[in-house]
Formats: structure tokens, C-alpha cells, sequence
């Protein structure tokens, strides 16, 4: 059964989704504000954004539309190359205190350690991930 969401009649459609990347951080929630509420009037469509800031802290903020501004492609793929990158080094350093020589496989080729912690959001990529550029087969 697929998850479901029933928008109430009036609001529109939300201008942003769950999921989303935004220059603000990572929309993790929507709220329906009541028509007659004041911030429904200052919002315009009667939604409120929840906004995790950053995956290392749990800072969540509420945000309207008009203070949200989305990423354009090329800075959601260098966003998500960083997280790949992220996980990967993780999975680097649990593998050592394992003291294991798991075989690690990705289809971004091998996972060596980063060069550096520095935020990449020049849309570069990563040394640490090569995407594949064929089409995997679902």
C-alpha cells in the first residue's frame, strides 16, 4: 500500500516536498495551517515548511515559502555527492575499528578516504565518488 496524503480542499498544492534540498536545509515535514489562522494569511497557501538544518545536529526549523529558496540541480547533486561521500568515509572507519577488510561494493568504484572535510558545493563531485554514467535496470 502506498503511503498517502490528503491535502485539505482550497490550499493548493505545497510549493515544496519532503525530501527536498533547499538552501535552508533538508524539508522534512509540511504543516496545514487553518485558514483562519494568522500565519495561514502571512504564509499565502496555508503551509508551513519543517526544515532540518544540518544531518549532524538536530535543529529543525519552521519556514514559510517565501523564506525558502530551492537548489538548483547542479547544487543538489554536489549536496548528495557530499552525503555519498559522508556515508562512505563511515563505512571507512567502522571497517577499521573492525579491524576487517570488508569488500565494499558501490557503484561509485572503490571507497578510499577523503582527501579533505571541506564542503563541496562548487558541483565538482568528489575524489571519493565516481558516478556510473550507465542506467541500472530496476
Amino acid at each position: 500500500m502506498q503511503p498517502t496524503i490528503t491535502l485539505p480542499r482550497g490550499y493548493g498544492i505545497p510549493k515544496f516536498n519532503v525530501g527536498q534540498r533547499t538552501q535552508e536545509g533538508k524539508i522534512i515535514g509540511i504543516e496545514v495551517l487553518p485558514h483562519d489562522s494568522l500565519l495561514a494569511e502571512n504564509c499565502g497557501h496555508g503551509y508551513r515548511y519543517l526544515v532540518m538544518v544540518s544531518r549532524m545536529r538536530e535543529e529543525i526549523k519552521y519556514l514559510e515559502s517565501d523564506q525558502i529558496t530551492p537548489l538548483s540541480p547542479a547544487e543538489v547533486e554536489a549536496e548528495i555527492l557530499e552525503e555519498v561521500d559522508y556515508y562512505l568515509t563511515q563505512l571507512i572507519l567502522l571497517q577499521s575499528e573492525l579491524k576487517a577488510d570488508f569488500n565494499i561494493q558501490t557503484p561509485f568504484g572503490q571507497v578510499n578516504p577523503p582527501i579533505s572535510t571541506t564542503k563541496r558545493t562548487s558541483g565538482s563531485g568528489s575524489r571519493l565518488s565516481k558516478p556510473n554514467k550507465q542506467k541500472v535496470a530496476a
